[in-house]
């Protein structure tokens, strides 16, 4: 991978770590001066995102492979519009739940916070990852996404145990359910962009993560 597609991956991997913290912000706040900040966020993403595809289109118009070396970073450029368009999701339910006066039980918001959690972590390794092409962190992120994918469906499933039994609150319940499905996109495609980085490493040759059913990946 050439130094400054590197540089570029990194800086939008960076912009989209800010716009997830910013959005759990928001949750943990439920203020709208809070989901500003998340939009103001998006900007940074899309500034950089527009960067790395006009700096692919330019290399790919001079490399003698074209459009075969381009695929996979465009495929990693598409990752990226995915994880901001996930995020926005997280941001319009927020929003909901404050214009609606929202709340969440204290498991519930639990839940969310450790999922919020597992996402920020695992998409704060990307740029460290496409820093070393480190095969052995490739495959902890996909230990770790397997094992945050078990552990969200649980909390899932439970949640909608708790809703037939009428112990959850039924307008809250899309809020919370989408707000998972939103987080576990996240967390799908920051494993897409594992898999691809490595991939494009010659010393390395990692399993795909294409066998991994994707979650709440909604785009």
């Amino acid at each position: 991978m050439e130094k400054e597609v590197e540089e570029k991956i990194s800086q939008v991997c960076q912009s989209l770590n800010k716009m997830l913290g910013l959005a759990f912000q928001g949750f943990r706040k439920l203020t709208e001066e809070s989901l500003e900040k998340v939009g103001e966020a998006k900007k940074d993403v899309e500034y950089h995102s527009t960067e790395l595809k006009n700096l692919l289109i330019s290399k790919s118009s001079i490399n003698e492979r074209g459009k075969e070396w381009v695929k996979p970073y465009l495929s990693i450029a598409s990752s990226f519009d995915r994880m901001t368009h996930n995020i926005e999701g997280i941001v319009e339910r927020l929003r909901a739940m404050v214009s609606g006066q929202i709340l969440f039980s204290d498991r519930a918001l639990r839940e969310v916070n450790d999922i919020f959690q597992e996402a920020m972590a695992l998409l704060e390794s990307l740029p460290n990852l496409v820093l070393t092409k480190n095969k052995h962190l490739a495959q902890h992120i996909g230990e770790q996404v397997r094992s945050i994918f078990k552990i969200a469906n649980g909390f899932s499933e439970e949640h909608e145990e708790r809703l037939i039994q009428g112990i959850c609150v039924p307008k809250s319940s899309p809020m919370y359910l989408g707000i998972l499905e939103s987080l576990k996109g996240v967390i799908a495609h920051t494993l897409e962009v594992s898999g691809k980085i490595v991939s494009l490493s010659p010393q390395s040759s990692p399993s795909s993560p294409a066998s991994l059913q994707r979650g709440g990946d909604n785009g």
